[in-house]
């Protein structure tokens, strides 16, 4: 699916993914350095980052719509800051708040995800419930996969002597806590756009996503044309 390239938003969707390209670029070279220098284990983890930063558009190609340029660009940002500057730029021991705040990040585009999953069934109509039920579905799917991590973290130190978990308890319960911070905000964003208003972050992503993919979605319900849910209109 091509896109727009004449509207007013193109060129900062061009610079977008040019910074995107960018991050990908150092990734591939971080790999590089770490393959020369026999790091196995690293050059490892940043094959499979590398390979996650190609993950909007797989879903574009696979599920035939066309995500805003910010997922990408979120998405090689958010990485790029775990394992590049993270693991490789040793932030984590440098700087305390360093995890922390990817936590509440990862846990925030999570819970956008998920709402955008679900909000897709909203608006065909396969899916007809309250607001408030749309927003805890989004509030728990975000938890869910911030604590399926840290169970992933727990398995890690265990089985191959890491330390992912630098502080045991207290650093998964810290992580926890943040991820259910971040997957609120996530909550409150969706639920205040099925409610009708919006956010920056609503009208930025979401609202782009729904615009686009509502191109390709048949508004048809037993032969009438229902009314498209960004305008209230037939």
């Amino acid at each position: 699916m091509e896109r727009d390239t004449h509207s007013p938003n193109a060129w900062i969707e061009r610079i977008e993914l040019l910074v995107a390209m960018v991050l990908q670029l150092a990734i591939t070279v971080v790999v590089a350095g770490a393959l020369f220098r026999g790091q196995w284990l690293v050059a490892f983890s940043g094959i499979i980052v590398l390979a996650l930063t190609f993950t909007p558009a797989i879903i574009e190609r696979r599920l035939h719509v066309q995500l805003p340029t910010e997922f990408t660009l979120i998405t090689c940002l958010f990485l790029y800051a775990s394992f590049g500057l993270g693991d490789v730029g040793d932030f984590y021991e440098r700087f305390g708040w360093w995890d922390l705040a990817l936590h509440g990040v990862s846990a925030l585009i999570t819970g956008l995800i998920g709402f955008l999953v679900i909000y897709v069934f909203y608006m065909t109509h396969r899916l007809r419930v309250a607001p408030i039920f749309v927003a805890i579905i989004t509030f728990g799917f975000a938890v869910s996969i911030g604590t399926i991590w840290e169970i992933f973290e727990f398995l890690m130190d265990w089985y191959f002597d890491l330390n992912m978990q630098s502080s045991g308890l207290v650093d998964t319960m810290t992580d926890l806590m943040v991820n259910a911070a971040g997957a609120l905000v996530a909550a409150t964003i969706g639920y205040y756009y099925v409610k009708g208003g919006d956010t920056l972050i609503g009208q930025r992503l979401i609202r782009r996503f729904v615009e686009r993919i509502s191109k390709n979605v048949r508004w048809h319900q037993e032969g009438d044309q229902t009314a498209d849910p960004l305008t209230g209109s037939n």
